[in-house]
This record gives structure tokens, sequence and C-alpha cells, in this order.
């Protein structure tokens, strides 16, 4: 008959009454009702009611179809409520979303350049969706020989996840290989909640294996679980990056996961660094009561502090545990021997004494300057923030100093929350490889960053407060004005 179709989706009743009605109407109304014999098949039965029986029988078997996949779908979402271990009220979120738009342009996947470099966004795309004000996403960067880190952080962090990795050359298809380990024999809550891109350089474009494919089909969801991780088959020294001299571009991985994250607030992070359970529920609570702070023009972010703990020490699960082990010393203040002032924050030493309580909430507010001055934090954010220098790597240190100086000139507001914290991944570094491997990059990067301090001047203007620059703790009373800090109280 060719007039009348049934719809894609289907969600009640009504809609194969509805169906089944109009089509008899137009058999009563349009039909030809001339029955002459052409129209009677061989058993005496009319062609038209066997079109007006198909099409009722398409629309209840449409009608059957949606709802299996309704009720697969309803099972998936309370699979992954389950696996999450916390629901945000639908309350907070709908007042939240009333304050906070998204702008979703990476939601797709979609190839993108930064400079000198493809990004191939959500090649690997997250099973769960995640609204604007439903939750955080924790953002990193990594290449595959990091991605072990997935599993305790996915454990630990329980939310919408994006993940950027380094693939150049044959690395890339190492890298999907490890994706799918991940997803296929590791927990399904994996699957459901990270994300991945990758970058490359153009230059260092990875080659097709398939003439007929594309590099956006190249992604293949199986993976023989009786073999190891891709990770552990494969050495430094025999990588694409390694063969070809190529640096780590931490910095454009760092905008890549940040851009494509889909929810409005952020926690840009480093894949070795583990957050405190069940934060994302505690800092949607603490933005609904607190929603002054994040008001537009409002220049505040929300710091965790740092620590690392021995090689054969367990995560500590609470502040009261973490304060414990740094009495035992078998946990230290992140980068302690390499570089206290970097990692220390504002109030450091009232923190770790003040008892923990139940809820979060902001324990000291500062600004990059005093002791601050040469502080690299990790805090929650949104895409209204600076991004990462490109220019800097992670063999030239000092990747975060841009960034950090930007924030300062701006005058932003530094809140360190109370009862959250990162612990790195169990081992306690006491040396930085890049000063003995990467002497001459390191060199090159310190130039690279007295040019962009000047760019900045000329961009913000002058502050004396604010700087690129690391000064040894010999030079501290060289530093400005030691900042204020404020202990908020709790909203009612």
């Amino acid at each position: 008959m060719g007039i009348l179709r049934r719809p894609r989706d289907v969600n009640n009743i009504g809609f194969l009454i509805f169906g089944c009605a109009v089509t008899a109407f137009y058999f009563m109304v349009f039909a030809n009702v001339n029955l002459n014999r052409e129209k009677y098949s061989s058993n005496g039965n009319s062609t038209d009611a066997h079109e007006y029986q198909d099409i009722c029988s398409d629309w209840k078997i449409a009608l059957d179809q949606e709802k299996t996949r309704r009720i697969e779908e309803m099972l998936t979402k309370k699979e992954v409520g389950l696996a999450l271990g916390y629901e945000i009220s639908g309350d907070i979120s709908e007042e939240l979303n009333s304050y906070f738009r998204c702008d979703n342009t990476y939601k797709d996947t979609m190839v993108s350049q930064r400079g000198s470099y493809y990004v191939i966004y959500n090649l690997v795309k997250a099973e769960k969706i995640f609204g604007c004000t439903e939750s955080v996403t924790l953002s990193a960067p990594g290449d595959y020989r990091f991605l072990d880190n997935i599993i305790p952080l996915v454990d630990r962090w329980r939310g919408p996840i994006s993940i950027a990795l380094y693939a150049p050359g044959y690395d890339f298809y190492t890298t999907l290989n490890s994706i799918a380990y991940l997803r296929n024999c590791k927990p399904a809550i994996i699957r459901h909640l990270v994300s991945f891109h990758l970058v490359f350089e153009q230059k260092h474009t990875p080659k097709i294996k398939d003439p007929r494919g594309s590099l956006l089909s190249s992604y293949e969801d199986s993976y023989d679980c009786s073999l190891p991780p891709p990770w552990q088959a494969t050495n430094d020294k025999d990588m694409y990056k390694t063969q070809h001299g190529l640096l780590y571009p931490i910095n454009v991985l760092r905008n890549a996961a940040k851009l494509a994250s889909q929810t409005y607030f952020i926690f840009p992070n480093d894949i070795e660094l583990y957050p405190t359970r069940k934060f994302i529920p505690l800092f949607m609570n603490f933005a609904k009561d607190n929603i002054d702070l994040f008001k537009k023009g409002q220049r505040n972010v929300f710091v965790l502090p740092i620590f690392e703990i021995l090689s054969n020490q367990t995560i500590p699960e609470t502040k009261t545990q973490l304060q414990e082990m740094l009495k035992m010393k078998t946990a230290i203040i992140f980068h302690q021997k390499m570089c206290l002032v970097c990692h220390k924050v504002i109030n450091s030493e009232n923190w770790v004494k003040a008892e923990e309580t139940e809820g979060l909430d902001v324990f000291s507010v500062g600004q990059r300057v005093g002791r601050q001055m040469v502080w690299e934090p990790f805090f929650v954010c949104t895409q209204n923030e600076p991004l990462w220098d490109e220019r800097m790597t992670w063999e030239g240190q000092n990747n975060k100093m841009v960034q950090a100086y930007t924030m300062c000139v701006m005058k932003y507001n530094f809140h360190v929350m109370d009862n959250a914290f990162l612990i790195h991944k169990p081992g306690v570094k006491k040396k930085k490889v890049q000063l003995e491997k990467f002497q001459s990059v390191v060199r090159e990067s310190t130039q690279t960053i007295k040019e962009i301090a000047i760019e900045l001047q000329n961009l913000y203007g002058f502050n004396p407060n604010c700087t690129t620059t690391y000064r040894s703790e010999k030079k501290k009373r060289d530093f400005a004005p030691k900042p204020t800090f404020a202990k908020r109280t709790k909203s009612t």
C-alpha cells in the first residue's frame, strides 16, 4: 500500500490502536470497494484485507520490540546505578541545571586538529550518557602503558571518565587492543563509564590495515581474555614513540580529554592519581549548597590535596586513615622529596591536623601567590577555565606552570576541600627522570617558558606576585606576602 508507515518508536498500546484504526479508516473511505475478481486471491480472501492484517501485525511487532528495548534499557540503568554505589538526587540535578548549560561540541566520534596533532574524539565511547549536571567528569591524559590505572580509577571515581591517549604510528593499534582488553576482560563498569580519545601527530598518522577501511572504523570490541593485557606484552623501547624519538604531548592530551567531557563540572586529573570514593555526590551537594561560588563571573576552582604512599601500602579510604599513615610516615605530601612547594596546599599543616567531618566543604581559600607562588594544584573546574599550553611536554617539565601563572594573573581563588584528597599510585618518587634523560629538552622548555611569560604579561599585564619559575626553599623570603585563609561554614 505504501501510504501508512509504522513509526520507528512506539511506546504504548495507544499507538497500536491508533495505527490499526487509521488503517481501517483508509480501507473504508479510500480503498476501491469494487470487489472485482482480479483483487481476490485464489482462496477467495481480499488482498486489501491481507495488507490491513499485515500492517496491524507490523504495529504489534514494533510495540513488542520497543517494550523489550525499554526493559533492557531500564535493567542496564539499574545495573549501572548499583555499580556506581550512589545516586544523584533528581532535585539536585534539576536545580543545578537551572544555572548551568553545557556545550557538548565533542559528544560524537569526530576528527579535529590541535596544532600539528590530530585528535579522534570518542573513538571508543562510554555506553552510559550523563546529563550536564548529573555528575562530574574526570579527565586525564595517558598512553597505553598507563591503562592498568583505569581499573582502580573507575572503581574509586564511579562516574564519567574522559581519557585522551597518545597513539602515533603502530602504537595506535596496541592502544586499541588495550582498550578492548579493558572493556571485555575487566569490570563492565569500564565500558559504561570511560570514553577514549586518540591523539597523534599529523606526520605520524597510523597506517590503515584494511585499504577498504579507515582509522575511525578500526576498533574491534573483542579480546581473548586468556591473553595478558597488551601493555604487558610490549617494551618501552619497542614503542613507535620511542623508535621515532617523539615527545609525550601531555598538554595536548589534557586539553583534548577536558574538552570532550560531557558534564558541566570537570576534574582534570592525572591517570595515576586516585580520588576519594563517593566524591561526586559529595561535590554535587556542595555545589547546590554553595551556588554563589559558581555563578557567572566568579573565578573559583576546588582543590584536592595530593599525597603519595609507600609501595607496600594500600590506598587510604578516608581522611582519618590518611592521617594515621602520615603519622606513621607511610604517606607523605606528593613530591615531598622533589618539590614540596609545588604541591603543598594552602594551610596544609592545619588541613592535615583537622578531624574528618561529614560531607564536603571548603577548608581554606587563597590565590597562587606568596607561599603558593609555584603551586601546581589539581582542581574541579568547568570549561571556562584556561587550558594548558600545548608547547610544553612531559619531558620538558613545568607543563602546568603556564596555566597556573595565567590563573594567578586572572586572580582565581583556589578553594581547598576539607575531606577529599588524591593518592598517587603506590610508590614514592625520589628524583625526576626528565632531569637525567632529557636535559636538552628541559633546557629548551625552560627558555620557552620565559618567552611565554613575556607573552602572558603582554596579554594580562605584569603582576609581580605571579611566576612561571620554580624558586628554591632558600628564596622563600623573597616571596610575596602570605595569602589569607578563610574557613567557610557549611550552608544551612
